[in-house]
């Protein structure tokens, strides 16, 4: 469900800015996985991996929202939820030097995206997409060490220099409890009534969602 999406959100944003108009020319078409790099050819790679950092919870309490019926569809009620984590960022190269250039990249493309038109596709993206409301925090990025470490995944004794950085994040997401996927953002319509109770009444003059 959420995971899936969360860990695949910054690969997706991240490919987005690393395209072919990124001002560095050698790091356009940097290669971005989730998955450990096992071929050479596709180094120097970003891996990115996420994980919890508090429990998953209910948004509010007694919140319920609905999605927006299509054509004339049935109206099911929905809950938000809100889960907090951590993206891991780490740099793999054949050089520490190129390492740490790619290092420096990344650092440019999450914490100073809003300041440069052609890095800001990083955080475009993550604002833009429909399933998640995502707020990173990229005035905070954490640097969590270096590795050097002889051998590869293809057979040599090359060594694979790693460098890894952590960014916080929070976000929504609201599913449908049927099927366990994730609902499009933009179906959702939260309209409060007067003493934030459940308006039985409204239901029928077309509103989408209550709290």
């Amino acid at each position: 469900m959420y995971v899936t999406r969360v860990k695949t959100l910054p690969i997706e944003a991240l490919h987005a800015a690393f395209d072919d108009q990124y001002p560095v020319a050698e790091f356009r078409g940097l290669h971005c996985s989730l998955e450990y790099p096992v071929r050479a050819v596709n180094l120097p790679e970003v891996w990115v991996r996420y994980s919890d950092s508090a429990p998953l919870r209910q948004s509010g309490v007694a919140h319920v929202e609905d999605e927006h019926p299509v054509s004339g569809g049935k109206i099911e009620p929905y809950t938000r939820w809100r889960f907090e984590g951590s993206w891991e960022f780490v740099v793999v190269a054949l050089s520490s030097v190129e390492r740490d250039r790619v290092y420096d990249e990344l650092i440019s493309t999450i914490a100073w995206s809003g300041f440069d038109t052609v890095r800001g596709r990083f955080r475009k993206y993550l604002e833009t997409n429909d399933l998640i409301d995502l707020t990173v925090r990229t005035d905070q990025i954490e640097s969590t060490g270096e590795n050097a470490e002889p051998g590869t995944p293809w057979g040599t004794d090359e060594v694979l220099y790693e460098r890894t950085l952590n960014v916080d994040l929070i976000g929504d997401f609201v599913p449908n409890p049927q099927t366990g996927v994730i609902v499009p953002l933009s179906r959702i319509q939260v309209v409060p009534t007067a003493d934030l109770s459940l308006d039985t009444e409204a239901r029928g003059e077309g509103f989408d969602a209550w709290h």
